[in-house]
């Protein structure tokens, strides 16, 4: 019975864990993918289906330094972010919504 008290326990402290706080690396990589496709989306709509791979953008690595809370569900994130082979650190604000993170104009 103690066992089955402490796996509750376990399990209930991770799943709250994952539902507040500020955004993880993976989570700022995935919405700012999601930024990289959406851009990707409207260069093909422009372009056509031929567009030259070079004219695409590719999101290769988030580096997440840390982040500052805005607003309950918003958060400033410094990152340093790789795109196609060029390194560029930026601020980032990301708000959560139902969807997941989601990376917003200041």
């Amino acid at each position: 019975m103690k066992t089955y008290a402490v796996i509750t326990l376990v399990t209930a402290a991770l799943l709250l864990s994952g539902c507040t706080g500020e955004p993880s690396e993976q989570d700022i990589y995935t919405a700012m993918n999601k930024v990289v496709e959406q851009t990707n989306a409207i260069v093909k709509s422009i372009a056509g289906k031929d567009v030259p791979k070079d004219a695409l953008s590719e999101l290769k690595s988030v580096k997440k330094h840390d982040c500052v809370e805005v607003s309950d569900k918003s958060y400033k994130c410094n990152v340093t972010a790789v795109v196609d082979n060029e390194k560029r650190t930026a601020a980032v604000t990301l708000v959560k919504t139902d969807d997941g993170w989601q990376v917003v104009d200041k």
